[in-house]
């Protein structure tokens, strides 16, 4: 007879329990309108790094993740392009540009955790490499990728993007 008893009992407090859930957790948790669920995109811009070439943004924050576009050696005063082919002034000016819009976001360095490199020539690797080591100085490097590709916007011999979270 014990077992005629427990199933009622469990069918009872399953039901308990369910009711229960219902009335604590709102209904926001389970809508596709939630904030936390489907955050709005918002574009990052700012006049210390140069304006984009084309239709993007400097950088895209979703939530707490920073989307930045890759990044040339422009400055963004002129307009023009840095180091005149020295792929070291460059990727001075490519970090620089990219620090200010992760400053715009409110993010530094630290809270980057990928990056790519697109390098005009892989013998220049261990140039961009010394410059970027400076700049990633935190107690994590961010993951990474480094292609040669065969040519970027404004004959540019670097160019950098990353993710960062905020």
């Amino acid at each position: 007879m014990a077992t005629d008893m427990s199933t009622p009992r469990l069918l009872f407090v399953s039901s308990l329990i369910l009711l229960l859930f219902l009335v604590v957790v709102p209904s926001s948790a389970f809508s596709a309108t939630n904030n936390n669920m489907s955050p709005s995109p918002k574009a990052v811009e700012t006049k210390d790094a140069p304006a984009p070439v084309g239709p993007y943004s400097q950088a895209v924050l979703t939530g707490n993740t920073l989307y930045v576009s890759g990044q040339v050696a422009i400055d963004p005063a002129s307009g023009e392009m840095v180091g005149g082919g020295n792929v070291e002034a460059e990727t001075r000016q490519v970090l620089k540009n990219m620090d200010a819009v992760l400053k715009e976001a409110g993010a530094t360095s630290h809270n980057v955790v990928r990056t790519t490199v697109f390098i005009a020539d892989l013998g220049d690797f261990a140039k961009v490499n010394a410059l970027y080591a400076e700049y990633f100085d935190g107690p994590v490097s961010p993951a990474r990728a480094c292609v040669q590709v065969a040519a970027l916007p404004k004959a540019a011999r670097v160019e950098i993007d990353c993710i960062a979270i905020l």
